[in-house]
């Protein structure tokens, strides 16, 4: 891959094989235009009232004050959006992320990162749909990765697309970990995935043991893993958030494939 458009760090990455696909990060263009007209903004908003209060400052302090008080509120939330635009660009200038053959790079404003697809020993997604007033608003995801030394990396939607992103870094990972879960499993060991916990005598959620003779499906609702029994209903405090689980595929997968219980 010869691409100009791609930073020089990333063609200096050894180890990881050939390069396959690099991501951008981050619309630092936009941030930046908005940081300079928000900020601008509560600049001129400022002089502004400055003026006006000059213009009726023979009428009493009480004039000043209020000729004062309307721009300069606007002003302090103009000034907060162009904090946080200027913030945004900043932190987001350097982004990106690089596919390989054998892991992913990944750089932001602190240097870049190298990771093996074989060193990677979580993946944990956030992904939350907000409303307004019952309206639907948007989206926001968040996915934490973990490696075998303890470093972590944090996905979110300065990545146009990142549910793309995780998607392409989880299926690289996926047969690894799963391998891994399966043959532990096998072995007698107890897999654990957060707040969730099993091993071949059963499912455990917080502190609440379900043998799987007693389990039906373990299933994912409205942003919660719940367990349902095989006469009908589900376990009362069976259940904790998937934003929490992490390799909540992983898991679904070895209780769907090893265990023999439906999982989905």
């Amino acid at each position: 891959m010869n691409n100009p458009n791609i930073p020089e760090a990333f063609t200096s990455v050894m180890g990881l094989g050939a390069q396959k696909q690099y991501i951008k990060g981050g619309n630092r263009t936009l941030n930046l235009v908005l940081a300079v007209l928000f900020l601008g903004g509560a600049a001129l908003l400022v002089l502004y009232g400055v003026y006006e209060a000059f213009n009726w400052s023979s009428y009493g302090s009480a004039m000043v004050t209020s000729k004062l008080t309307g721009p300069l509120v606007f002003a302090g939330i103009l000034f907060l959006l162009g904090a946080w635009a200027a913030w945004s660009t900043y932190s987001n200038w350097n982004k990106g992320l690089m596919i390989y053959d054998r892991g992913f790079a990944y750089r932001d404003r602190k240097g870049i990162q190298t990771w093996q697809w074989i060193n990677v020993t979580s993946i944990t997604a956030a992904i939350t749909r907000h409303y307004t007033n019952g309206i639907y608003t948007g989206t926001t995801h968040v996915y934490t990765l973990l490696n075998n030394q303890n470093e972590k990396i944090v996905l979110n939607d300065s990545f146009k697309k990142v549910e793309d992103v995780a998607g392409i870094i989880e299926n690289n990972v996926y047969p690894i970990l799963y391998e891994r879960a399966a043959q532990a499993y096998n072995s007698g060991q107890t897999l654990t995935f957060g707040p969730v916990a099993i091993n071949k005598g059963g499912i455990q959620i917080g502190k609440k043991n379900y043998p799987w003779t007693d389990v039906k499906q373990v299933f994912i609702n409205n942003g919660f893993v719940k367990v349902s029994k095989k006469d009908g209903g589900w376990f009362s405090g069976a259940s904790a958030s998937a934003a929490a689980i992490p390799n909540l595929k992983i898991m679904l997968s070895i209780i769907n494939q090893v265990v023999g219980v439906r999982a989905g």
